[in-house]
């Protein structure tokens, strides 16, 4: 009996230490994991599952991360909050390489914030004659002022006032200017003008199947909300 009493105890001191340890080695390995799939800079994760032996199969209840420094094919976005639920990963490559293969995701929630340095920074490097660009973003409208030069040798202060959009249909974010001011004279739309729209994220070079399902402009960020339901 007392040896009966003492495999009973070493099994639940063992259960219970993998109940503890298994979910930090699995949330490490997943951040890892998330890090690379999204070109970020930064990440931390967290994987739940009940009970967490249950992990060792590649099915988890919800994986939460928080990436900072996301580099897109165009803009960078400062920070990406990623929600997962029911999600169904290659523990292999997880646990061996720390690779994060996704091989089913039931629900997935992306909350992607943009600053208005990340926007300037997009601007001077990705539209061609753009030097200097300074972004404020409000509530209301996002400023941007900067220098054009054109034909290589004429300067031209150039501010316009915009918003980010979303296409839903093709799954993209733009950047679309409505007023223009020319060396301070307004002149309306410029028809043509490569500061018209400039697109800032293709959705569907992102490693998550989401849609847009909100833009939303605040003090000095904008926030954009996707998800993958119907």
């Amino acid at each position: 009996m007392k040896r009966f009493t003492t495999i009973v105890l070493f099994l639940v001191m063992v259960i219970a230490a993998v109940e503890v340890v298994l979910p930090k080695v699995v949330s490490d390995a997943a951040a890892q994991g998330l890090r690379d799939l999204t070109g970020s800079k930064q990440a931390t994760a967290r994987v739940d599952k009940i009970p967490a032996l249950f992990m060792l199969d590649g099915n988890f209840d919800r994986v939460t991360a928080d990436v900072s420094e996301v580099k897109t094919e165009k803009i960078t976005v400062r920070n990406m909050h990623i929600s997962l639920r029911d999600v169904k990963v290659d523990m292999q490559s997880l646990l061996t390489s720390r690779k994060l293969v996704l091989e089913q995701v039931k629900d997935a929630e992306l909350t992607a914030t943009i600053g208005q340095e990340e926007l300037a920074a997009f601007l001077n490097n990705s539209v061609k004659g753009v030097k200097n660009a300074v972004v404020t973003i409000t509530p209301e409208k996002i400023q941007v002022t900067s220098a054009l030069t054109v034909g290589g040798f004429a300067r031209v202060d150039v501010r316009l006032e915009g918003r980010i959009v979303s296409d839903r249909e093709n799954r993209r974010i733009s950047f679309v200017a409505e007023r223009f001011w020319l060396n301070n004279t307004p002149v309306g739309n410029i028809g043509g003008s490569l500061l018209t729209e400039v697109p800032l994220m293709d959705l569907k070079k992102m490693p998550f199947n989401v849609n847009v399902r909100d833009v939303v402009m605040e003090q000095g960020q904008v926030i954009i909300y996707t998800d993958n339901r119907i």
